[in-house]
């Protein structure tokens, strides 16, 4: 009786770890089944305004005669926006990162963690209208504006909305760090500063990176905040304290209003193409510099 217990769990083991296989394989496939028809819906929907690519870098004037539907605009205000919400957001996150896996005391890290995943699952419309209470009011008070709302508003808020999720995926590559590494260099005598510029940053140079895509995926993607907050103006914006819409925001404002299949049905469409090709591209090169700065170290 006991040898037939010994020969028959191997053969459950076996059939254990092909069904988990199978499991992953299908999950996996369905994945890639469901992103291929999300990529087929957008491209079918946005070809007829692809037919004519340059009014698609026009102006956006539906009511004109003809009508216009280009997001020129749209494309500025979101690479404005983005571009400085991780300006301001990858230092302050790797540096809390670092803090809460490296210097901070254990109480005060069993705080850190929690209160970082609360504030990643705050509701988008709640910061929107922090910022829009806060910033955009004291703007129009202090600020000489005439509407406090902007793509500097917009981009701050970002900011604080991609610092959770930058702060605690640094704190993780910080804290998969082996600790042999990092005793051996406070053991040689070097300072903290060292250790963390020549030690904790090389080693968890891939989460790094993996953060900071993360937090390019929060930005690039928000929609209701930056709709409260940016002004939603077709007008193409010159500097920060310009009115902007990103195109998250304009595929919000004017999607409900476009009849399928007319021309800016399609010209949503295109633009949602359009922001799914910038977060691609920059995540590529996210990850080229990722795969550059790890050869350049071995």
């Amino acid at each position: 009786m006991t040898a037939d217990l010994f020969r028959l769990e191997p053969i459950r083991g076996r059939f254990g770890d092909r069904a988990a296989q199978l499991f992953c394989y299908a999950a996996l496939a369905l994945v890639i089944v469901f992103l291929a028809a999300l990529l087929l819906l957008i491209l079918s929907e946005a070809l007829p305004a692809l037919s004519d690519p340059r009014a698609l870098f026009g102006d956006w004037a539906p009511a004109a005669d003809p009508p216009r539907f280009g997001f020129a605009h749209a494309m500025i205000s979101t690479l404005m926006a983005t571009a400085l919400a991780l300006l301001l957001a990858v230092p302050i996150g790797f540096g809390i990162g670092l803090f809460a896996a490296e210097i901070a005391p254990l109480w005060m890290r069993g705080l850190l963690r929690p209160g970082l995943e609360l504030l990643a699952g705050v509701p988008s419309v709640v910061y929107g209208f922090l910022g829009y209470v806060t910033l955009v009011q004291w703007l129009e008070r202090h600020g000489g504006m005439a509407t406090g709302e902007s793509l500097l508003v917009a981009a701050l808020i970002l900011a604080v909305m991609t610092l959770p999720f930058l702060a605690g995926a640094s704190a993780e590559a910080f804290a998969a760090v082996p600790r042999a590494l990092v005793e051996a260099a406070y053991a040689a005598g070097v300072t903290r500063f060292h250790v963390a510029r020549r030690i904790l940053a090389p080693a968890a140079l891939p989460g790094l990176f993996a953060a900071v895509a993360l937090g390019l995926a929060r930005a690039i993607g928000e929609t209701l905040a930056v709709l409260l907050l940016a002004g939603n103006s077709t007008s193409t914006p010159t500097s920060y304290l310009d009115r902007g819409q990103p195109l998250t925001a304009l595929i919000a404002t004017e999607l409900p209003e476009a009849g399928v299949g007319s021309g800016k049905y399609h010209a949503l469409y295109a633009a949602g193409l359009a922001l799914l090709l910038v977060a691609v591209a920059t995540n590529m090169l996210i990850w080229r510099l990722k795969a550059r700065a790890l050869s350049h170290d071995r």
